[in-house]
């Protein structure tokens, strides 16, 4: 991003950026960027292009409070060029219950999961057939964050499906607590949810209490009978993975290897810990001086153990 934005400026462009990444750490690209948008941006992306217009804009914007998900216009599908994506995007939720302490999900879009009306989900789906898209991301970090709401979502989503044939193949995220109830498995699976990305991050549970991650040692079996009950409802289990919590030793690399075997699971995005800006894991190691300032760390991780 820097190196794009290197080359914009030296081209004279007007460059505006916003995403997790300026969220959490606004000087990244401090002089780099015309305007920086903090957090969501459907109030403030207008406000932004109305003071643009009469060269009033601000260098920074961001809202008062989190975005009103029932207000979220359709996004215009049709001005990408869609013959270039491998698939679509579509969301239903923003914000998880959970508090994992290395994840920047609750920062920037808060623990309360905030649902888009089925009507507005209709909609999208609509747009997206129109410009032949057949394969969709359900891209929420936690589609089942609200549970009871997304069953009447999914509900609607599968009579859309089955008026039209299941022209949409979906993906998404969920947490392993999905495992545990039978009838949102099954929804998923009618509403043509054929995968489900699962941040498994350890089969060290020690590791797992250490970050916070209770949902994953709740009772209900290990984490291996979840996976397992997960695929034999149908739907494919993709994970992510991190070594070097505190509780982490030199054979967490092989454990890790041995449990994504077990648990045939075909997708693992693995790597290093890292403590993202504004996280409680980066609050906590920074107040234990383990942060490495680097801007890319030597190792893939700025945590000194």
């Amino acid at each position: 991003m820097k190196e794009i934005l290197t080359e914009l400026k030296r081209r004279g462009v007007f460059t505006v950026v916003g995403g997790p990444l300026v969220t959490v750490q606004e000087d990244y690209f401090e002089g780099m960027a015309d305007v920086i948008f903090v957090g969501e941006a459907e109030e403030t992306w207008p406000q932004f292009l109305g003071e643009w217009e009469h060269k009033l804009h601000q260098y920074r914007y961001e809202q008062t409070e989190k975005s009103d998900m029932t207000k979220v216009p359709t996004p215009r599908f049709d001005l990408l060029k869609t013959r270039h994506y491998a698939f679509g995007s579509l969301q239903f939720s923003r914000g998880c219950p959970f508090q994992c302490e290395f994840c920047d999900i609750i920062v920037t879009f808060g623990r309360r999961p905030r649902l888009k009306t089925s009507e507005q989900v209709l909609k999208e789906l609509d747009a997206l057939w129109a410009e032949k898209m057949r394969i969709v991301f359900i891209v929420d970090d936690n589609l089942i964050g609200n549970k009871t709401a997304i069953k009447h979502v999914l509900r609607e989503v599968t009579a859309w499906q089955v008026e039209r044939g299941y022209p949409i193949t979906f993906f998404t995220e969920a947490s392993i607590d999905l495992a545990d109830d039978a009838e949102l498995m099954q929804l998923m699976l009618d509403a043509n949810i054929v995968a489900t990305f699962i941040g498994i991050e350890s089969p060290n549970e020690a590791s797992l209490r250490e970050t916070k991650k209770f949902q994953n040692v709740r009772s209900g079996g290990s984490l291996l009978e979840k996976v397992h009950r997960i695929q034999d409802a149908g739907i494919e289990v993709w994970c992510g993975m991190i070594m070097g919590f505190d509780n982490d030793d030199e054979t967490i690399f092989d454990a890790q290897i041995e449990f994504v075997r077990q648990a045939r699971i075909a997708h693992s995005m693995s790597g290093m810990l890292y403590a993202i800006a504004k996280t409680p894991l980066h609050a906590r190691l920074e107040a234990e001086g383990r942060l490495d300032p680097a801007d890319q760390p030597e190792f893939g991780t700025n945590v000194i153990r």
